[in-house]
C-alpha cells in the first residue's frame, strides 16, 4: 500500500478523497502519462501492449482504450488538448490521437528509437528525442511530417520546453549532458555537462530553473536557465531518480525512483527532501491534476495508475528563530482548523484561506527543526517540518579589492551558507552561487565611489556579520610632466591621475621604469633609456588593469 501523509486520515477536502490512495487498472506495463489541459483525462501509454488507456479523472476509471500499435512509450498532449502524441521506440514512429473521438488520425514514421517528446507552447511543432540517432526530430503538427533534425548528445531521453517556447532542453543519458536548443533556429546553443545518466527534466513555470534527474549520480541537478549553469544538487536518498514533475504552484518537486519503487518529494525553495512516498512496484512517470491536489503515477509492476493526494507543503519552510515570517501551508481539509503548532509553540496568528490553504505567522523557537501540526475538530495532522535557521557567517574573502566598475569574482567562505539569497556590497545586492554550506562565489557590482564598503549576506535566519571590500578608483592618467627628456633616461617624471595607488608597474615604450607611488593621484617614475622618439607611458595594476597617458613621452 502506498504511504499517505498523516493529514489524509484526519483532514479530507472532500469525501471521495477519504478513499485515496487507490489504483486504476490500465494496460500492461504503463510508462508515459499526460493530463489534458482541462484536467478531464489522463492518457497512459501501456508499453507492454499496443494501446493507450484514457483515464477519466472524475471517476478514476478507464473511459477508452485506443489501439496505437506495439510498444507505446511516452505521451504528450497539445496545449489546446486536441491531440495526444505517443512515441513507439521499436516501431520508430509517433502515433497521433484525436482526443475528441479517441481515434488514431496519423502515424508518423522516420524516427530512430523515439522516446521523450514535447509540444511547443503554441502547438505548432513537436520535438521528439531520437534515442537511437543522437538527434531531436522537429515535426510540424499541421502536416504531421518531420521538418528537420537537431544533433544533440548520445541517447537523448527527455524533451522539455521553457514556458515561453524559445528554448528546448534535451537530456542526453549516454553523454551525461543537457542540450539547449534555440527553437527559432533549431540549433544547439549550449551543451551543459557534468551529469551522470541524466533523464527526466522539469522546467519551473517562470522558466528560471531547470531540474535534471541525474540517475547515475542519485541526485537532482538544479540549473539557472539564464546562465545555463548548475547552481546546486539535491541528493536523492532512495536510489537512482528517473523522472520529475513540479507541482503547479512550484512548492513541491516529485522525483520518481523506479528501484526500489518510491517517489521522493523535494521542496525546491530550500533544495531539501521533505518526504518519500513508498509502496510502488516499478513506478515510471508522474504528473499532477491541474489544481495540483492529486498525483498520478504509472506503476509498471502492477499495471495501474496510482492516484494519491498531494502531500502537504509549507512555503517557505525555513526562517529566523525569532519567528514573525508569513508562511503558507498547502494541503487538504483545513476548514475548521483550530490551531497551528510549530513544535511546542502555537502560532498566535493564522488564517484559513480555504480548504487547501492556511497562512500563518511563525512563532519563535529554539530548536532548529520542528514538526508543524494542524489541529481540527476531527484530529491533529503533521503537515511537514519547519526549519529555524541561524544566521550565516562569512569568515574570509579571496579578493578584498577590485575596480569601481565591478566584475571581480570573489569566493567567500564561512558557515551556514545554504539558503543565502544575496550578498551585499554596501547597499548593492548581488545573487551568489552557493557551492556548499561553507563556500559561495559572487561577482562584485559597480560602485559610484572608491573606498571601503561592508560585505554581508543573508539567509532566512537573518543577516550575517560583515567583512570589508575596497573599491579602487578607476585607473586613469590625466597628465605627465615633463613630457620629454634625454634618450639616456634617468629623468624623473610625475604621472598624475586617479587610482594610482594600485599601480604595480610603469613602462615607457614597453621598457620597465623604476617608480614610487606618492598617493592615489600621483606617482613618480625614473625614465629608462630608450631610442629617440615619442613613446607611450603605461601604468599597470596587479589585476592587469592598465591606463595610458593622453600624451606620449618624447625621447630626444
Amino acid at each position: 500500500m502506498v504511504s499517505v501523509p498523516p493529514s489524509a486520515a484526519l483532514l479530507a477536502a472532500d469525501p471521495s478523497d477519504l478513499f485515496l490512495p487507490h489504483a486504476v487498472p490500465v494496460g500492461p506495463a504503463p510508462v508515459g502519462i499526460a493530463v489534458t489541459p482541462d484536467g478531464a483525462a489522463a492518457y497512459v501509454a501501456d508499453s507492454g501492449g499496443g494501446a493507450v488507456s484514457v483515464v477519466g479523472t472524475a471517476t478514476d476509471t478507464v473511459a477508452a482504450t485506443v489501439p496505437v500499435g506495439s510498444g507505446p512509450w511516452e505521451v504528450a498532449v497539445a496545449p489546446d488538448g486536441s491531440h495526444a502524441y505517443v512515441t513507439r521506440p521499436a516501431a520508430g514512429a509517433v502515433t497521433v490521437i484525436e482526443t475528441a473521438t479517441n481515434t488514431v488520425t496519423a502515424t508518423i514514421g522516420g524516427f530512430s528509437g523515439p522516446r521523450g517528446l514535447a509540444v511547443s507552447p503554441d502547438g505548432t511543432r513537436l520535438y521528439v528525442a531520437n534515442s537511437g540517432a543522437g538527434t531531436v526530430a522537429v515535426v510540424s503538427t499541421a502536416t504531421n511530417t518531420i521538418t528537420g533534425t537537431v544533433t544533440v548528445g548520445n541517447t537523448p531521453d527527455t524533451v522539455a520546453f521553457r514556458p515561453d517556447g524559445a528554448v528546448v532542453y534535451v537530456s542526453n543519458a549516454g553523454s551525461g549532458t543537457v542540450s539547449v536548443i534555440n527553437s527559432a533556429t533549431n540549433t544547439v546553443t549550449v551543451t551543459i555537462s557534468g551529469f551522470s545518466g541524466p533523464r527526466g527534466l522539469a522546467v519551473s513555470p517562470d522558466g528560471s530553473r531547470l531540474y535534471v534527474a541525474n540517475s547515475g549520480g542519485s541526485s537532482v541537478g538544479v540549473l539557472n536557465t539564464a546562465t545555463n549553469t548548475v547552481i546546486g544538487a539535491v541528493r536523492v536518498p532512495a536510489g537512482a531518480p528517473a523522472h520529475l514533475a513540479l507541482s503547479p504552484d512550484q512548492t513541491l518537486l516529485y522525483v520518481v525512483v523506479p528501484t526500489p519503487g518510491s517517489v521522493t518529494v523535494i521542496n525546491p525553495s530550500t533544495a531539501t527532501v521533505t518526504g518519500t512516498l513508498v509502496g510502488f512496484d516499478s513506478p515510471q512517470r508522474i504528473t499532477t491534476s491541474r489544481d495540483g491536489l492529486r498525483l498520478y503515477i504509472t506503476d509498471g509492476g502492477t499495471d495501474t495508475v496510482r492516484v494519491l493526494r498531494r502531500p502537504a507543503s509549507i512555503t517557505p519552510n525555513q526562517g529566523p528563530r525569532g519567528g514573525g515570517d508569513l508562511v503558507t501551508i498547502t494541503g487538504n481539509g483545513f476548514t475548521g482548523t483550530r490551531a497551528v503548532c510549530f513544535g511546542l509553540s502555537s502560532a498566535d496568528q493564522f488564517t484559513v484561506v480555504d480548504d487547501e490553504h492556511i497562512t500563518v505567522v511563525t512563532p519563535s523557537a529554539t530548536l532548529s527543526s520542528v514538526p508543524v501540526r494542524v489541529v481540527s475538530a476531527s484530529g491533529t495532522a503533521v503537515v511537514g517540518h519547519y526549519y529555524y535557521r541561524r544566521v550565516p557567517v562569512i569568515e574570509h574573502m579571496t579578493v578584498a579589492t577590485g575596480p569601481q566598475n565591478g566584475g571581480t569574482l570573489v569566493t567567500l567562505t564561512g558557515r551556514r551558507l545554504y539558503g543565502v539569497t544575496g550578498v551585499w556590497f554596501g547597499k548593492t545586492m548581488r545573487t551568489p552561487t552557493v557551492l556548499s554550506d561553507t563556500q559561495m562565489t559572487v561577482v562584485t557590482p559597480p560602485s559610484a565611489a572608491s573606498g571601503k564598503v561592508p560585505v554581508y549576506s543573508a539567509n532566512p535566519g537573518g543577516v550575517s556579520n560583515s567583512l570589508s571590500f575596497t573599491y579602487l578608483a578607476n585607473l586613469t592618467i590625466s597628465s605627465i610632466s615633463p613630457t620629454s627628456g634625454p634618450a639616456a633616461g634617468s629623468r624623473p617624471v610625475n604621472i598624475n591621475g586617479v587610482g594610482l595607488s594600485a599601480v604595480t608597474g610603469v613602462t615607457f615604450g614597453g621598457v620597465t621604469a623604476i617608480f614610487k607611488v606618492m598617493s592615489d593621484i600621483k606617482l613618480q617614475a625614473i625614465t629608462p633609456a630608450h631610442a629617440s622618439g615619442p613613446v607611450a607611458v603605461v601604468v599597470r595594476t596587479a589585476d592587469n588593469r592598465t591606463a595610458t597617458a593622453p600624451t606620449p613621452y618624447t625621447y630626444t
